[in-house]
């Protein structure tokens, strides 16, 4: 298995079990982080501790594999490209891709979330919130973000923006696993 390959499964891992170590390339430099992670099935108050960036976003196009973000030898990821409409907590570039963790096979528009009821599929020209654990929201080339929640945004953008201000005001602090970079 290539670097980027076990980099990648050491990335799924911790999102989906709820910490460690991961890493990926970007323009020929490695990038290192310590996450706490999230549950797949935390509560909202779990997910803002633990997210280094909430937004609601709006899709742009359809979720698809991308070798360049997750590596042709896994087709459990794909992207949505996204637009940020509002941002709630970190720092966004105002287009990302938001990557995901779906069950194998199938075409654009017809994966299946198997991780988490917090994850929904994005739709093209639909709002969501999403929470980002580990990656890059700033979308610098060769990098990667990982959503632990994936939601629609039922109250609209702005009452979206209010709720997770609160959740996120009242959150308890981050465990002392708090991301690093080297």
């Amino acid at each position: 298995m290539s670097v980027k390959t076990w980099a990648l499964a050491g990335t799924a891992a911790a999102v989906f079990l709820g910490g460690g170590w991961y890493a990926w390339e970007s323009s020929g430099t490695s990038h290192t982080e310590s996450l706490c992670g999230t549950p797949a099935d935390g509560t909202d108050a779990e997910v803002a501790t633990g997210a280094q960036g909430i937004a609601v976003v709006e899709a742009t196009g359809e979720a698809a594999h991308d070798p360049g973000a997750v590596g042709a030898e896994n087709p459990e990821l794909v992207t949505t490209p996204v637009r940020i409409v509002e941002t709630m907590k970190g720092k966004f570039a105002p287009s990302i891709g938001v990557s995901q963790r779906v069950e194998p096979g199938g075409v654009p528009g017809s994966f299946k979330v198997t991780t988490s009821n917090r994850e929904v599929m994005m739709k093209p020209g639909e709002r969501y919130v999403v929470a980002i654990g580990p990656g890059d929201l700033e979308a610098r080339p060769g990098t990667t973000t990982f959503a632990t929640l994936i939601q629609p945004a039922h109250r609209g953008a702005a009452e979206e923006a209010e709720y997770w201000r609160s959740v996120i005001a009242k959150a308890p602090p981050k465990p002392v696993c708090d991301d690093t970079v080297s």
